[in-house]
């Protein structure tokens, strides 16, 4: 099936899931494809999986809402903004909520997600009507990734638009969670119980996965004479699973179980699947190495003219430019204490006195989960049980990125803050990282955050009829 038809198929499935019209693929432009006739075959099942990953790298998602543009906005990254007042992130980086562009941005960021939703459950629904028509490990494969951008959709919706998971918070409404494809509006469920179903589908994505994956524990495929090992981290896989679930374990505050992850993540097995880029390959392969899972995004003509519309000092309209000076560069990277030798300062940013970011102009996408957010989680966790563990994993990915050990006696914490925010830059995950901290203030932001800041507002046309209390 043709791209543009794919396409088609996600809008189709985007106006059902917000109109609650039945019968999602009985109309189409130049066919009579009918939902049992696309079902009817393996190829049916994959261009609706490729829908999914069309839908999430729409630039009203990863493709730069949920990574280099909403999000990080909303972390403050960008110094430009404020002393631009017509820049499309004004009102964003003031966080105005209310503002009809930045209310239709949000929206916009809720329906795109459930349509993706909507498309992982209309699989789930068909998939187990005939397995005969599967060939290999498709069956478990597709179901499984299903499962997977289920879930980890799920988990992105509840980090944006539900309070940060604590005792006092997580009987409290979060966000509805969609298991099936309906007409029918679901009420919203609590944090934990999100949390609880999120992981249940995570689990249920390694038992499909664990025996055939070749981004997996049991795959003997050397790394180095197999690309389709590096297609396998474009799509979601095993290791993917663990990661999120180390992901989530965080968010939740079981560090027991997120450092159970990690070791599995960190085994001499994984590190042949996922590894950290080398110096004389930092620029052009640590999208590749080091992800776990990532979308591709840069490859599409359209999303490298947006990559350039926005960071391009040279060609991006000034209302659009994504920008951090020089100065602040070199604050962040910290580059009169031994961080101008750091391979992110020297090869993601332009270090001019019009500095601007050259991160994406080689990457083939956006990272979704990478190995040294794997360490960071680590780090953290070790920080109460094992601050020498905790600092190891620190040095580690420090040595990965060209830096010198930590000195004696530093504040760790801040240490695995600075490394966040050096390492995340124009990837979208900032903005949680001080949500799930609890920060009073967000830096560069001088006003006081709180839940009208950190939570982000449910659309209207969702609570009007569906009201989140539960």
């Amino acid at each position: 099936m043709k791209r543009y038809l794919i396409i088609i198929i996600t809008a189709i499935t985007s106006l059902v899931y917000l109109s609650g019209c039945e019968g999602w693929l009985d109309v189409s432009p130049k066919s009579t494809l009918k939902k049992e006739d696309l079902f009817k075959t393996e190829q049916g099942f994959l261009d609706v999986l490729q829908g999914v990953y069309i839908n999430l790298v729409s630039d009203r998602l990863y493709g730069q809402e949920l990574s280099y543009g909403f999000m990080d906005v909303l972390a403050q990254y960008y110094d430009n903004i404020p002393s631009t007042p017509q820049h499309i992130y004004n009102n964003v980086a003031k966080y105005e909520y209310s503002h009809s562009k930045v209310k239709s941005t949000i929206n916009g960021i809720w329906s795109d997600m459930y349509n993706a939703i909507a498309n992982c459950n209309v699989i789930l629904d068909n998939i187990d009507n005939d397995k005969t028509i599967f060939t290999g490990n498709n069956y478990n494969r597709i179901k499984a990734e299903a499962l997977g951008l289920r879930a980890f959709i799920h988990f992105d919706l509840l980090r944006m638009f539900a309070p940060a998971y604590s005792q006092a918070t997580k009987g409290q409404p979060g966000i509805p969670y969609i298991d099936k494809f309906t007409s029918v509006k679901i009420p919203f469920s609590s944090i934990e119980s999100v949390c609880q179903r999120i992981d249940q589908d995570l689990e249920q994505v390694k038992s499909l996965l664990h025996d055939f994956d070749l981004v997996g524990p049991v795959d003997e495929t050397p790394m180095a004479t197999s690309s389709g090992l590096f297609e396998r981290k474009a799509w979601l896989n095993y290791y993917t699973a663990v990661a999120l679930q180390a992901r989530l374990y965080l968010w939740i505050g079981d560090k027991a179980k997120a450092l159970d992850r990690v070791d599995e993540l960190t085994t001499d097995h994984a590190k042949t699947k996922i590894f950290w880029a080398q110096s004389t390959q930092f620029y052009y392969y640590y999208y590749a190495n080091e992800r776990i899972f990532g979308l591709h995004i840069v490859m599409d003509p359209y999303m490298k003219a947006k990559v350039a519309e926005d960071f391009d000092i040279t060609t991006a309209n000034s209302n659009n430019l994504l920008r951090i000076s020089l100065d602040r560069t070199m604050e962040m990277f910290e580059t009169s204490a031994g961080g101008a030798s750091d391979w992110r300062y020297l090869e993601w940013m332009s270090k001019t006195e019009d500095n601007y970011i050259i991160k994406y102009n080689a990457a083939l996408g956006i990272q979704i989960i990478k190995i040294p957010e794997i360490y960071l989680i680590a780090a953290e966790c070790n920080l109460d049980v094992n601050p020498d563990m905790a600092k190891q994993y620190l040095n580690e990915l420090r040595a990965h990125r060209g830096l010198s050990p930590l000195p004696e006696n530093v504040d760790l914490t801040d240490e695995i803050r600075k490394e966040y925010r050096k390492e995340f830059m124009c990837e979208g995950q900032m903005f949680y990282f001080y949500k799930r901290m609890g920060y009073q203030y967000i830096p560069y932001w001088g006003e006081q955050a709180g839940s009208h800041i950190y939570v982000l507002p449910i659309p209207e046309n969702e609570t009007e009829f569906n009201n989140p209390t539960l």
